[in-house]
Order: structure tokens, then C-alpha cells, then sequence
């Protein structure tokens, strides 16, 4: 990668460890379980049930997914505002 006086610079991307990619694998498939979970046997109304459940599997899918391909996923992006 280049800064900005053009200077090339190597970049060692935290997302892209073996750990960190095990780790947000792990989570991403934990994720999806949960939400398959809290669909089937959530304790609220239907349609919360849904949006929810929906809601965790997506994170989850696209947690594994990004670990699949060293990508930064979008739980590490929303990270700080938490």
C-alpha cells in the first residue's frame, strides 16, 4: 500500500491473522446458530422473532464468511460504536 508521499508500506492487516480469522470464524457460526435459535424458540411476538432471528444469521453469515476470505467483517466495523 502507498502513502501518500508514494511511498510503498507494508501493512500488516489484523483481520487477516490465522487466530483472529479462527476466532471470527468460530463466532460467526455461533452467531448463526443463535439465530436459528431465537427463531424457533424465541418467547416474543412472531414478527420480533423473525426480524431478530434474521438479523443475527445475517451477522453471523457474513462473519464467517469475511474470516473465509481475510475480510474485515461488519461486527469488527461496528465494533467501536459499542
Amino acid at each position: 500500500m502507498r502513502n501518500r508521499k508514494g511511498q510503498n508500506k507494508n501493512i500488516d492487516r489484523y483481520f487477516s491473522g490465522p487466530i483472529y480469522r479462527i476466532f471470527s470464524g468460530l463466532s460467526g457460526i455461533f452467531l448463526i446458530v443463535v439465530g436459528i435459535v431465537v427463531l424457533f424458540i424465541g418467547v416474543v411476538a412472531p414478527i420480533l422473532k423473525l426480524i431478530f432471528g434474521v438479523i443475527i444469521i445475517l451477522l453471523g453469515a457474513e462473519s464467517a464468511w469475511a474470516a473465509i476470505h481475510a475480510k474485515q467483517s461488519w461486527l469488527a466495523k461496528l465494533g467501536p460504536f459499542f
